[in-house]
């Protein structure tokens, strides 16, 4: 396994990698580290149960965020607080404040999906037993439907969601959820289900793809509390005027022509000039609200019509 630590500023080591007693050990023999390493182990209280004598140790617990940043590495966010573990109820300030020590591993893909799930599995956040069901880009899903469900877990930090089921995982960041709603609850033999529906950007596109989530009883009633909470701490904080809102809802509508043919037309509908709809746009494109160019909505602006259309963060 190849794997960059915090300050080693683009010098990748070599090594083995073990996981014991809940601790991330990387096996290192440089010397000059051995000091600050007995340190950290001697913190965290491991130094002599782990069977390492120089080593880097991350605590799953200290774990903040496990992600896939490009083909071949993983990025394991984490505290250097020994003794501070996540919970998964910190605020969006809270996770900013801390400062966050990024460790990188190099592998295969193969064996980076599994150290992925291992450490994804092991973190200290809220776990939920759920069934689940994924579409894909721009998928629409109905629980009046017949969905093959898959039985996993979900996890919520306050940085991501992960849906882990027996073969693959789906992280979310907060800031990609376009939209989250309960749907009606249902009667099985004899046990009540009730579902979530998530619906999230794609990587890298403003194309929204969606998740069902089913959990049994009064779980949702947990996971909803959990996820309102932090979608508050990621909501918008924007304020459009009618009038750009009327744009807005009309674009992400696909009702809204800005060909050059029927500029002129589409200013007159809404009552104003050429000149002080273009002003309009180009205010909207510097809060990164529509893309000009491509006459489309942003994620931004994508986000910003949902919540508009909504009176609350769930539906009925």
């Amino acid at each position: 396994m190849r794997y960059l630590l915090p300050g080693d500023e683009g010098n990748w080591r070599e090594g083995p990698l073990v996981l014991a007693r809940g601790t991330l050990v990387f096996d290192t023999e440089t010397p000059s580290r051995s000091s600050i390493i007995n340190t950290i182990l001697g913190k965290i209280g491991l130094g002599s149960k782990v069977g390492v004598k120089k080593g880097f140790a991350i605590p799953l617990r200290n774990i903040r965020d496990v992600i896939r940043e490009e083909l071949g590495i993983l990025a394991i966010k984490h505290s250097n607080n020994g003794n501070s573990p996540s919970t998964g109820q910190e605020s969006k300030s809270e996770a900013e404040a801390e400062q966050l020590l990024t460790t990188q591993l190099a592998a295969d893909e193969p064996v980076l999906n599994d150290v992925e799930r291992e450490l994804i599995t092991g973190m200290n956040a809220y776990q939920f037993n759920v069934y689940f069901t994924h579409a894909g880009a721009g998928g629409v899903l109905s629980m009046e439907k017949n969905v093959e469900l898959e039985k996993g877990l979900l996890k919520i930090s306050n940085l991501a969601l992960w849906i882990i089921g027996r073969d693959v995982h789906q992280r979310v960041a907060w800031s990609n959820i376009v939209n989250v709603e309960q749907k009606k609850r249902s009667i099985y033999k004899g046990t009540e289900y009730s579902a979530i529906a998530i619906d999230y950007f794609g990587e890298d596109s403003t194309d929204v793809a969606s998740s069902i989530v089913i959990t049994k009883g009064n779980t949702v009633e947990v996971l909803k509390r959990h996820v309102m909470e932090l979608l508050r701490a990621y909501k918008l904080d924007e304020k459009l005027s009618d009038m750009e809102n009327q744009i807005v809802t009309m674009m992400y509508a696909g009702a809204l022509d800005l060909a050059e043919s029927a500029f002129a037309s589409t200013a007159e509908a809404f009552g104003m000039s050429e000149e002080d709809l273009k002003t309009m746009l180009e205010h909207l494109k510097e809060r990164d609200i529509v893309d000009v160019a491509n006459q489309t909505l942003t994620r931004k602006g994508i986000k910003y019509v949902v919540d508009l259309s909504k009176n609350g963060t769930f539906g009925g």
